[in-house]
């Protein structure tokens, strides 16, 4: 028996951590690199511009990701102790497709914010000037988050499924409870 099914605050947790963890890495390898003067030796390396960017995406997407999984599993850890009476042994169940396809849902997320992050943060003069920027775009990914909690997952429109952030917090949900809709996941995992 799935044990997840009343715990609906996950996704919103998710989407909090991974926008928060996401934002410093961000902000110190673009402002912060302009700020101590290392970035013009970067951009003097023997690769282009894009792939210097493309490369920071990837290490601050990681950072985010396992990061923020990591917190999960010690939630998920957390929950079961809770619920069983301090047994570790007793970690609420959840299959395998449904935990490596929120794994994939948590990655492509951390990509998407991070992605956001860096293209604010690289056009930033300072990391005072970034974390003015990043610090209320939060919201941009909190709002979206505390809204997908309302939404009701019996017999759920797929158009929920292409709007972005929120597509991947019902996903979430619907992972959470162990319920693996083959064209839900496809379209948020396309969008």
């Amino acid at each position: 028996k799935n044990n997840f099914e009343h715990i609906r605050f996950i996704p919103l947790i998710v989407a909090t951590w991974t926008a928060t963890a996401a934002m410093q890495p961000a902000i110190d390898m673009t402002a912060g690199e302009r700020e101590r003067g290392t970035l013009e030796a970067l951009l003097c390396a023997p690769i282009g511009r894009v792939e210097l960017l493309i490369g920071k995406w990837i290490a601050v997407a990681l950072i985010a990701g396992v990061g923020v999984m990591i917190q999960i599993l010690g939630l998920f850890v957390a929950i079961g102790m809770v619920a069983s009476g301090s047994s570790i042994l007793d970690v609420p169940t959840i299959s395998l497709a449904s935990l490596l396809l929120m794994l994939v849902s948590i990655l492509i997320f951390a990509v998407m914010v991070v992605a956001f992050q860096l293209a604010l943060a690289v056009r930033s003069h300072s990391v005072k000037e970034a974390g003015t920027i990043l610090g209320p775009i939060i919201l941009l990914i909190i709002m979206p988050a505390m809204f997908a909690q309302l939404i009701n997952l019996e017999g759920i429109e797929f158009w929920w499924f292409l709007i972005p952030v929120v597509n991947i917090l019902i996903a979430l949900r619907e992972l959470l409870t162990d319920t693996v809709v083959f064209n839900h996941v496809v379209l948020w995992s396309l969008s």
